[in-house]
């Protein structure tokens, strides 16, 4: 194993705390949310459900859809996390990056609609290919793994766009979980802010 070091911090001077670009959980919160609160709530086993055990906790079925919503998003924005992690893991090993592996079946409302997905490869690919450690990366270890920088982008891309999807139908299938023993919803918590650490 060896120590990856971050290009942009001259040596010598103070390293500050600094962040990895999360531009991509903008485009989650703003597509996924809007693209599953409409289905929930157009739904009448969530109106059975909510009717049943979450009437009391919610002022309308329209707001525990709303809830169900951030949920999700927050499910996939922690897929997506979790998706960074798994590169980040392979950089320090000097394996390749894992490939995308979604799952076999995804919990209704399916999967996160394909524009949504292909938004955030394009926020991820335009934000990454300027990490100039990215760059590094894959000048000093990955040039003979892919045929050019862009191709290297795009398998650290589809890779958290997998994170972010699978992470979401996560989240679903922990809240179907409550929803069939009648316990309240599951927690629903943000990973913590990736830092620069090489």
């Amino acid at each position: 194993m060896h120590d990856v070091t971050d290009p942009d911090v001259a040596e010598g001077q103070p390293v500050t705390e600094m962040y990895w670009p999360e531009t991509y959980k903008e485009v989650i919160r703003n597509e996924v949310k809007r693209a599953v609160v409409p289905k929930l709530a157009r739904s009448r086993d969530l109106r059975k459900v909510y009717a049943k055990r979450f009437a009391d906790d919610y002022d309308s079925l329209e707001s525990f859809a709303d809830r169900i919503g951030d949920m999700v998003v927050i499910g996939a924005e922690n897929g997506a996390d979790d998706a960074f992690d798994n590169i980040y893991t392979a950089f320090v090993a000097d394996s390749l990056p894992p490939k995308a592996m979604g799952y076999a079946r995804y919990y209704w409302p399916g999967s996160l609609p394909q524009p949504t997905q292909k938004d955030i490869h394009r926020v991820v690919a335009a934000d990454y290919s300027q990490e100039r450690s990215y760059r590094s990366q894959y000048e000093h270890h990955y040039v003979s793994s892919y045929r050019d920088f862009d191709e290297f982008i795009n398998a650290v891309a589809d890779s958290v766009v997998t994170g972010a999807v699978n992470g979401a139908d996560d989240m679903l299938g922990q809240i179907y979980r409550s929803f069939l023993t009648l316990l309240p919803l599951p927690p629903a918590r943000r990973h913590s802010r990736r830092v620069k650490g090489w």
